[in-house]
């Protein structure tokens, strides 16, 4: 897990996207879903497409998955993080203090106010999916494309889709 969290912050820090990322996104999104895409900053960005990516890697064969539905959801599965409200060194605190200190974690969710900028990234990163739901809702998506981004973070539940399965997977491997 170390070594994931080593890999992720490498990547927030240095990677870009290039022609052929550019390139996916825009054969995945139409021309709204493209706004909101680009509207993330460029970590986030970089991260929404290392998922999508992973998500096509990662499905299982032979099992009935809506491919398009859910490369679109992985690619906006972030929607409801604001570009750079959440600065690098903050997902940083985030990720170790939600892993080693959970009850410092929801505190300072709880008296965010107190917390200043930490406290205010940290409470993005909790409201995120329902902020990307309500955006994504907004700007007319499917039902299904709104629920998956609603959910991504919410505990697994029997009977659920199997996109949202395999986004969640994606996105705690990128």
């Amino acid at each position: 897990m170390i070594l994931n969290r080593i890999r992720q912050f490498w990547h927030a820090l240095f990677s870009q996207m290039g022609s052929s990322e550019i390139s996916f996104v825009r054969s995945s999104l139409n021309l709204e879903e493209q706004r909101l895409f680009f509207q993330m900053d460029r970590p986030t960005q970089t991260h929404c497409v290392r998922v999508a990516k992973t998500c096509l890697k990662i499905m299982p064969p032979g099992q009935p998955v809506n491919k398009e539905l859910l490369i679109k959801s992985a690619l906006l599965h972030d929607i409801g993080k604001p570009a750079n409200a959440i600065k690098t060194l903050d997902r940083v605190m985030i990720v170790l203090i939600k892993a080693l200190a959970p009850d410092l974690f929801y505190k300072i969710i709880k008296k965010n106010k107190s917390w200043g900028r930490l406290g205010r990234s940290f409470l993005i990163h909790v409201n995120h999916p329902d902020q990307g739901a309500q955006l994504a809702k907004q700007a007319g998506m499917l039902p299904e494309v709104v629920y998956l981004l609603k959910s991504h973070h919410q505990p697994a539940k029997a009977g659920e889709p199997l996109e949202l399965t395999i986004l969640r997977q994606a996105d705690d491997l990128n």
